[in-house]
């Protein structure tokens, strides 16, 4: 079996504003590829969703999972329908590779797609974290939104 690929990437993350590792391919179905921090067992845990826009090029979501939680980066041009699909393919395998109840993203409250950022993500079904929940760090130059992952209650029998 080969080795995997090794990818330097830096990003935002609440357990330090900047984070870069050296990141190993985890998993690579269709048009995605997600590279994560494999040197560390324990949270938390660096994933990037790198995700093919075949022509157009790439997007890329940064992350870090911790304690059931994972926290997303919002790239520039998320609102382009290809940011918007690889988006869909990151909360797919989040959902059924990974342990994570909540994603998190967040966003400079400067930006100037502020506004279209909320309205999408709300269509998307995420919703706004107030300033002082302790789910997220006390940043107050960004806003976070959170998507609950609905997870199957194991059947009592």
């Amino acid at each position: 079996m080969p080795v995997p690929e090794s990818k330097t990437s830096t990003s935002l993350s609440p357990y330090g504003r900047e984070h870069r590792k050296d990141l190993k391919e985890l998993h690579s179905a269709g048009n995605l590829t997600v590279l994560a921090d494999t040197t560390l067992s324990n949270d938390p845990v660096q994933l990037d969703f790198h995700f093919k826009l075949g022509s157009r090029g790439s997007a890329y979501w940064h992350g870090t999972l911790s304690h059931k939680k994972l926290f997303l980066e919002t790239p520039t041009r998320v609102l382009d329908q290809g940011n918007r699909e690889s988006l869909t393919a990151a909360l797919d395998f989040v959902e059924v590779k990974t342990d994570a109840n909540f994603v998190f993203v967040n966003f400079s409250k400067t930006r100037n797609d502020r506004r279209e950022l909320l309205r999408a993500f709300g269509y998307m079904g995420f919703e706004v974290v107030r300033p002082g929940h302790p789910s997220v760090p006390a940043w107050d130059d960004v806003i976070f939104m959170v998507y609950s992952l609905e997870r199957e209650l194991p059947s009592s029998t």
